[in-house]
């Protein structure tokens, strides 16, 4: 007449592979790095000689800061930077040949335009409220300086930064 005890529902059987799924999922979570920041919505690559035709506008994020210079990416030298300001600037030469990363931040209601002349033309939509941040990846294949300018109405205030 001894009883045998039963044995528990959650036996170490039937609960050992939902622990080890577990312990996996929190290993792959933990040693996966965080995603880039994303600097943009308005993101490309164009080659000498044309222009941009494809505009986008930028999500509105949370609550617009102060608008800043934009930052830099280790690794990168910066070659121009200009503002915040508002309204059209010439900005100055960068080298020609290989790869430039134009970061181009804006707020205020407006068209703006970033001109590499004689090559590149990048138009972009700014937001009266929101911060509009912009990354562009240039592959230069002529040594010729390229002229940075920016067009803008004075209801746009702006920033940027040409690295490489």
């Amino acid at each position: 007449m001894d009883e045998q005890p039963k044995p528990h529902p959650l036996s170490i059987r039937k609960v050992a592979p939902a622990i080890a799924s577990l312990i996996l999922v929190c290993a792959v979570v933990s040693c996966t790095s965080a995603p880039p920041v994303a600097r943009s919505s308005q993101q490309g690559a164009v080659s000498p000689g044309n222009s941009s035709q494809a505009e986008a506008t930028a999500p509105p994020p949370d609550r617009p800061g102060p608008l800043r210079l934009p930052g830099m990416d280790a690794g990168t030298k910066s070659l121009l930077t200009a503002g915040p300001t508002k309204g059209s600037r010439i900005i100055g030469a960068v080298p020609g040949k290989g790869r430039l990363w134009v970061m181009f931040d804006c707020q205020g209601a407006g068209r703006a335009e970033i001109i590499l002349a004689p090559a590149v033309n990048l138009p972009f939509t700014c937001l009266k409220e929101t911060l509009t941040p912009t990354l562009n990846q240039l592959n230069l294949n002529s040594k010729t300086a390229l002229t940075v300018r920016v067009q803008a109405p004075d209801s746009v205030e702006w920033a940027l930064r040409v690295t490489r």
